[in-house]
């Protein structure tokens, strides 16, 4: 397949809410379309033509998506991955769950089943991130023109709300039958079949941080200190540059099913 390159609008860099999104110094070409997969089944003239229409915006780590739940707007993750965060009134925060490359977040045009939270959410960045986002009235358009992007998009958020519901289940049950010290046993053993188990060890680039591990284990930043600590003096973790390598995954299980 010949490979061509039709670029559509420069990036856009999100700022601070209230400030003018500052275009960033890459294009984004239509081909960034071709991994998502509501979007597999279109050819090549349909995603260059569609390309145009995105708004492209990068985000740092820890910026915000602005308006991510916004009637009929749709975000598509390209690149990276977006964490969806609660804060609360008292300072306390919590990770709810993240969004990863091909998955997509918006409002409204899937009807009821897509009522925007009702608690306050925030989509901010977790690594630097690609988004590509659509207006209501373009979505509307692309689900008249192709309804298979409707079925697919339907048939993406049934599989996700299976998932997320299990999911939701499985960390309800860590969290009322497990320590700050077994959850962050379970969300490391995650991690590392995310980031790939090679004889026995696993590194993670760049390591998570203690805030963002007690965000998403719903405890305080100095209990995942401590047993972080604990860990490495068990020869179980060690710093490595920017990363954090398990140097025995099956050693982190067992201490694991010990506290089940």
């Amino acid at each position: 397949m010949a490979s061509l390159s039709v670029s559509s609008p420069p990036l856009l860099r999100s700022d601070d809410a209230g400030a003018a999104p500052a275009p960033a110094p890459v294009p984004a070409s239509w081909q960034a379309l071709q991994t998502m997969p509501l979007l597999a089944h279109l050819g090549e003239a349909d995603l260059q033509s569609l390309a145009t229409r995105f708004r492209w915006r990068l985000l740092e780590p820890g910026q915000p998506l602005p308006d991510a739940f916004d009637e009929g707007r749709l975000n598509l993750i390209v690149h990276g991955r977006l964490w969806v965060r609660y804060y609360g009134s008292q300072g306390r925060e919590m990770i709810v769950g993240d969004l990863m490359p091909g998955q997509w977040c918006g409002n409204h045009w899937l009807g009821e089943c897509s009522q925007p939270p009702s608690v306050p959410l925030v989509v901010e960045a977790a690594d630097a991130s690609l988004i590509a986002t659509l207006e209501g009235h373009e979505v509307k358009a692309l689900f008249d023109r192709d309804p298979a992007v409707m079925e697919g998009m339907l048939s993406a958020l049934l599989q996700g709300m299976n998932r997320l519901v299990w999911s939701l289940v499985a960390r309800l049950v860590e969290m009322g039958t497990l320590s700050v010290g077994g959850r962050l046993h379970a969300r490391l053993l995650m991690l590392a079949e995310r980031a790939g188990v090679q004889n026995n060890q696993a590194l993670l680039q760049p390591a998570p941080t203690q805030v963002s591990l007690a965000a998403l284990l719903g405890s305080s930043r100095e209990e995942v200190a401590r047993e972080m600590s604990r860990l490495t003096r068990l020869g179980l973790l060690q710093r490595e540059g920017r990363g954090l390598r398990l140097t025995n995954v099956d050693g982190l299980r067992v201490l694991l099913e010990d506290m089940r």
